[in-house]
C-alpha cells in the first residue's frame, strides 16, 4: 500500500524482503491469507511481520490471557494464539456476523479453536460482560491486550481494557498514525478524533506508561501505541 505522503514502492519491497527471508516457515499463515482472499472481507489484516511482533511480545512477557478488540477474520488472533501454553487463551471480539463465520473457519483450519474464545457482539457490550465476569472471579485479568477495531471508540475501549488489566499488562493499539492524518486532519473525522483522544488519555492517566512506534511498509505509513499498566 503506497503512502500518499511517501510515494514510493520501496516500503512494500522491503516488507516483501522481510516476508521472503524471515517468514518462509510460516506456511499456515500463508494458507490463512489465501483462504481470506476468497472471502468478501476488507483486506485490512495486520501484515505478517506485525503479527509476529505481537506474538513476540506475548512470548517475551510469558502472557497467557490475551484480549483482542476487533477480530475481523482472525488472522492476528491466530498469531497471538499459536504459541500460548495449554492454559492460555485469546478472547477476541467482533460484531459482524460474516466476519465471525470466517474467523470460526480460520480457527478450525489452524486447529486453534481450543485456544480462542470468540465473542459475538458490540465491543462495548462484550467488554462490559467481561468486566462483570472478572469482578465475579470467573476470569483472570488480561496480560496482553490488542485494540484493532473502530478507532472512534478507542478511548472507550481503553477505559474498559484498563479495568480488565493488572499491573504489568501491555496494551497495543493499532493504526495510530494513519498516514500522518493524526496531525494533518482536523477533528471532523470520527476515527482521527478517536485516535487523538486515545493519545490524550494515555498522556493524562497516571496509571499508564506509554510510547508509540511509527511503521511503514505493506500497510502504508501507520503505527502502534504501546502502553504498560503501572
Amino acid at each position: 500500500m503506497r503512502s500518499s505522503v511517501i510515494p514510493s514502492d520501496l516500503p512494500d519491497e522491503v516488507d516483501q524482503l522481510i516476508f521472503n527471508r524471515l517468514h518462509t516457515d510460516e506456511k499456515m499463515f500463508e494458507a490463512v491469507l489465501a483462504f481470506h482472499r476468497t472471502k468478501p472481507i476488507p483486506k485490512i489484516n495486520v501484515p505478517a511481520n506485525h503479527g509476529k511482533f505481537l506474538s513476540f511480545l506475548i512470548r517475551m512477557m510469558g502472557a497467557k490471557h490475551i484480549l483482542e478488540v476487533g477480530t475481523l477474520a482472525g488472522y492476528s488472533t491466530v498469531w497471538m494464539a499459536k504459541d500460548l501454553p495449554a492454559d492460555g487463551k485469546v478472547t477476541t471480539i467482533d460484531f459482524d456476523e460474516n466476519h465471525i463465520k470466517i474467523a470460526e473457519q480460520t480457527f478450525a483450519m489452524t486447529n486453534m479453536q481450543d485456544k480462542i474464545r470468540l465473542m459475538h457482539g458490540r465491543a462495548v457490550e462484550c467488554l462490559e460482560s467481561l468486566l462483570k465476569e472478572k469482578k465475579a472471579g470467573l476470569i483472570p485479568s488480561f496480560d496482553f491486550i490488542f485494540i484493532d477495531a473502530d478507532k472512534e471508540n478507542n478511548p472507550i475501549y481503553l477505559d474498559y481494557c484498563v479495568e480488565l488489566a493488572r499491573s504489568g499488562t501491555v496494551i497495543v493499539a493499532d493504526n495510530m498514525v494513519r498516514d500522518g492524518k493524526v496531525i494533518t486532519e482536523d477533528d471532523k473525522a470520527p476515527n482521527i478524533r478517536g485516535i487523538r483522544q486515545y493519545f490524550q488519555k494515555l498522556q493524562e492517566d497516571p496509571r499508564l506508561d506509554s510510547t508509540a512506534l511509527q511503521t511503514i511498509g505493506h500497510k502504508g505509513w501507520d503505527g502502534f501505541a504501546i502502553t504498560m499498566i503501572k
